[in-house]
């Protein structure tokens, strides 16, 4: 038992191999898209509050009360949180503490001057704690603490999601009933266009023909309006499930026009995405933890020394002792070399992994810049289409009322001011859902 301890207390003055090192570096080298776009202002944490919209911001709140993943997720990293005390619990001491009775009995032939039974008690305690010499529980410590962080950035992450996805929901809620009302406003003239129509076909100015053309023309806006409607459905629906409630349950929204972002956008600082997003977190716990379980898996090659210590009243007497316990698994050192290899493997997987997220994460914000940026200067050339195409229904419209013009002519110009409208509409959404694309992106704002 000597030469064992004295053994032990040798190894444990040699250095233990430790982990390769594992700081990853992200690329500072192509940040240039996004390194040279929106305002230096920092990403606010409530970003959805740039929309300026109180009935988004409440919907907002409520999705993040009451909606079923992030419950889900929280439980999660409650259950993470406890196995991470759990292994710090590890480094404390057990004490155990027992007791017991057992009865006296008198010989038959044994004068007896009383009934009453002896009985004798015994009470003892053990106290038994793993002197850590090589790391083992503290870094396994350091492994469930890694995997805490790491959930708790999951959660974070189901948060980015939820916000994006009740925001995107409220705009194309809002965005359906705008492009509703300028498809009526189409099926409206169009409707005008075709008894206009039938007016000349019964004067003989026009064949049958364009009465043809003219009511296609119609039936074809009037088949745009059940898209428009199962989509308001669908994004009520998906209102309803964020924030918990069924779709019966699903609230009508009066919302007369989509929320925008009219200030420049706060981007902040493109390094600060390893920071801000949760995935990028997430990877960097895990790739912490896989390097402490090789740290764990390299402290199994020596010896595990205990300290135990126990104390009693043992039948109308004081017992004592202390004792050192050793364990070594040196008789098949190949499992060890097997597990080690295993969590270094792991290491290297979790590293590929950190990498990989930062590209795509790089990759994710940079296409949502460009995507973003090329349909704002595409709505500004609609916007201006649309002026020149109300200036000319006007124009048409004079015309019409002067008597130097056939009202086809205004009816048709102001078709195209309508349709002008619509496609301007539609940008519009795609401006703010990518608005939406880029805030998740970038992580959210969340710290």
């Amino acid at each position: 038992m000597r030469r064992a301890l004295i053994l032990a207390l040798v190894l444990a003055g040699c250095a233990t191999p430790n982990a390769p090192s594992v700081a990853p570096t992200p690329p500072t080298a192509a940040m240039g898209p996004f390194a040279e776009a929106g305002a230096a202002a920092p990403l606010p944490d409530d970003w959805w509050r740039l929309f300026d919209d109180a009935t988004l911001d409440a919907h907002v709140a409520r999705a993040l009360a009451a909606n079923r993943d992030l419950r889900v997720a929280a439980a999660n990293l409650a259950a993470a949180r406890a196995n991470s005390r759990l292994a710090n619990a590890n480094r404390t001491p057990d004490l155990v503490l027992e007791s017991g009775a057992s009865p006296t009995t008198l010989g038959v032939n044994q004068p007896t001057t009383t009934s009453v039974p002896k009985s004798s008690f015994e009470l003892g305690g053990e106290v038994a704690l793993e002197v850590d010499l090589f790391g083992r529980l503290r870094n396994q410590a350091a492994a469930a603490g890694a995997d805490a962080e790491a959930v708790a950035a999951v959660r974070d992450g189901v948060r980015v999601a939820v916000v994006a996805d009740t925001v995107g929901a409220y705009l194309d809620l809002c965005s359906a009933g705008v492009l509703a009302g300028v498809v009526r406003r189409q099926i409206a003239l169009q409707s005008r266009q075709v008894a206009a129509v039938a007016e000349q076909l019964r004067a003989g100015e026009v064949s049958p023909l364009e009465l043809a053309q003219a009511r296609q023309l119609r039936a074809r806006l009037e088949a745009t309006l059940p898209p428009i409607a199962a989509e308001a459905k669908r994004a009520r629906y998906l209102l309803a499930n964020l924030e918990g409630l069924p779709p019966a349950e699903a609230v009508v929204i009066d919302c007369p026009r989509p929320p925008a972002i009219r200030a420049p956008l706060p981007l902040g600082d493109g390094a600060a995405l390893l920071a801000r997003r949760p995935d990028l977190r997430e990877a960097e716990r895990r790739l912490a933890a896989a390097a402490a379980r090789v740290k764990v898996a390299t402290a199994e090659i020596y010896p595990r020394v205990s300290l135990g210590a126990s104390a009693g009243l043992i039948a109308g007497g004081v017992d004592a002792f202390v004792t050192p316990l050793i364990s070594w698994a040196f008789v098949n050192p190949a499992r060890v070399k097997a597990r080690i290899a295993f969590q270094r493997a792991n290491q290297d997987a979790a590293l590929a992994q950190f990498d990989a997220l930062w590209l795509r994460a790089l990759r994710e914000t940079e296409t949502a810049l460009a995507d973003l940026n090329a349909e704002v200067a595409r709505g500004a050339a609609l916007r201006a289409a649309q002026t020149d195409a109300d200036a000319a229904a006007r124009r048409a419209e004079a015309r019409v009322r002067i008597g130097d013009a056939n009202p086809l002519i205004a009816l048709d110009a102001r078709r195209t001011a309508f349709e002008t409208e619509l496609l301007r509409a539609q940008s519009a959404q795609r401006i703010a859902r990518l608005q939406v694309v880029l805030f998740r992106a970038l992580g959210g704002g969340w710290r």
